[in-house]
């Protein structure tokens, strides 16, 4: 014979109802109900006292579940169903029509993690790519253990949104950016899941996250590189330190891309007119998308350095690779005197992250700076339309670009303001 019991743990004023199913001498399982009280409402009955409208709703409740497990256990007797705390476990959620979290991609965490599982089963999506969302993943796990709660996908409303980005920066220790660009990357998310079909807050689509285009833009001009040029060492990995720094700031790539191009990549083409160029085609690793630079006289000085090659690299694998030429071009700045204070990130091994500090510049340059150096150099050369350089550099949009090297709406009236100057000068003259 079949009997329930509910039942509760401890003496606090959100005690958890647990439930006893009782089949028999040592046959009984136990289960939460999800249910809450306040301990000193719970009577010796098994249900709460009738003392408040919330007591009342919850006894009915209670009530409707035990008829209905007991309900259900008779069908299922009859069909020789094996009872176990996982079948009470399944009744209970049932009853309650509360969701599997387990299968459910209404769920946050499910959609994201279907999501990365079908980025990894395309070949579109870049390792970096992959890595980003994993990421987010883990910092929303942390999240959710904090705010002891399941996220539904339309749960993430502009006030989650705000709250995941503090728990970013104060409890992960996080930069601001870095916070802003996670925030950025679960909106993607949120926005994948309405294309199919997914119900979001209506306040997802108009939240600002803020901008990651601070104003710690570093990069080296020309006078800066003919500085480094000129520099004398003794030293073999800061001379092809040296080598690489140029020839990354003439052609406007990621240190993933840089350090792996060779002359394999290079090939002739003339025009019309008879004249011979030289380009470099090459994939970029983060994109995956296909780029073809001209070969700067720059370029081609240090090619001939290296019997028509790029120089050397400084180890086998990419990432160990990209981290000595982090290394030794700080270096290779110092010596060329780029010394200037400047504020910008720096990483503090004591407190194991990013600060914002005033520091010489040569202490700020990182392998980015040759993208960035690319873009902002011919940036402002009048001679190249914003479409060229991007098509080098691989942006998508000059919206994106223009962040990307810090330029604002202010330098874009400031350019259009000597342009117009100009245009008047030649007229009066």
């Amino acid at each position: 014979m079949a009997s329930i019991k509910f039942f509760v743990r401890s003496k606090t004023s959100a005690a958890q109802i647990y439930i006893r199913f009782t089949l028999g001498f040592r046959n009984e399982f136990q289960s939460k109900t999800g249910l809450t009280v306040n301990s000193a409402d719970w009577s010796k009955t098994g249900f709460p006292r009738q003392n408040t409208t919330e007591n009342k709703k919850t006894s009915a409740k209670l009530k409707g579940l035990e008829t209905y497990i007991l309900e259900n256990y008779n069908n299922d007797f009859s069909k020789g169903v094996i009872f176990s705390k996982d079948w009470l476990s399944e009744k209970i959620n049932t009853f309650f029509n509360r969701i599997d979290i387990q299968e459910d991609d209404s769920v946050f965490l499910i959609y994201l993690k279907n999501f990365i599982e079908f980025k990894e089963s395309i070949s579109g999506y870049t390792a970096c790519t992959i890595r980003k969302l994993k990421n987010l993943q883990d910092r929303f796990q942390q999240y959710q253990k904090k705010k002891k709660k399941i996220f539904l996908i339309q749960d993430i409303n502009a006030k989650v949104l705000i709250d995941f980005k503090n728990f970013l920066v104060v409890e992960c220790s996080l930069m601001e950016t870095t916070a802003v660009r996670f925030v950025k990357n679960l909106k993607t998310v949120i926005f994948d899941a309405e294309t199919n079909g997914k119900h979001i807050n209506h306040q997802v689509r108009g939240f600002s996250t803020g901008t990651t285009n601070t104003e710690y833009k570093v990069f080296l001009s020309f006078d800066e590189l003919e500085n480094i040029k000129s520099i004398q060492t003794l030293n073999t990995d800061w001379d092809i330190a040296k080598d690489w720094l140029i020839v990354g700031c003439y052609m406007g790539q990621r240190v993933s891309d840089l350090l792996r191009m060779s002359k394999r990549m290079i090939y002739t083409k003339t025009d019309s007119d008879g004249n011979s160029f030289r380009f470099l085609e090459i994939t970029q690793q983060k994109t995956n998308e296909k780029v073809i630079i001209p070969l700067h006289g720059e370029v081609e000085t240090i090619l001939k350095k290296y019997n028509g090659d790029f120089p050397p690299t400084f180890a086998n694998h990419p990432d160990s690779n990209a981290t000595l030429f982090n290394r030794h071009i700080k270096k290779v700045c110092e010596l060329a005197g780029i010394d200037e204070m400047i504020r910008g990130k720096v990483y503090n091994e004591e407190k194991k992250k990013n600060e914002i500090v005033e520091t010489e510049k040569c202490n700020l340059v990182s392998s980015h700076v040759c993208r960035r150096s690319f873009a902002t150099n011919f940036y402002g050369n009048k001679m190249f339309t914003t479409p060229q350089i991007m098509a080098i550099t691989g942006h998508k949009t000059e919206t994106m670009f223009l962040n990307y090297i810090g330029k604002t709406a202010d330098d874009w009236a400031m350019q259009t303001a000597k342009t117009f100057k100009e245009i008047q000068m030649k007229k009066l003259s």
